[in-house]
């Protein structure tokens, strides 16, 4: 082998082992970013849930101090409650059938 044939391949060499090494790094960095995802959905789904829960709250506590107090809200769950009551009878009703 020439010299300048054993100098493009020892160039050649180190360009690989420059790919070899790089992919290495890159596969690091793509396992971690997969755990970050992971972490970051279970976080969110997590989150959805305390927001489903906090909304749930958000109405009864709204409903509650519509019952008990005055003004629209409380003629609209009023409304609502007699309209449960009805609902209640009609399958009391259908029951007894």
């Amino acid at each position: 082998m020439s010299a300048k044939g054993y100098e493009e391949f020892l160039l050649l060499r180190r360009s690989v082992e420059a790919l070899i090494a790089e992919h290495g790094k890159l596969v690091e960095l793509t396992a971690g970013l997969s755990n970050e995802l992971s972490e970051t959905r279970r976080l969110l789904a997590a989150k959805n849930e305390e927001v489903k829960e906090l909304q749930a709250r958000y109405e009864r506590a709204k409903f509650s101090g519509a019952v008990l107090g005055s003004g629209e809200d409380a003629v609209t769950a009023r409304r609502r409650v007699s309209e449960l009551v009805r609902e209640i009878d009609k399958c009391i009703a259908l029951l007894d059938r």
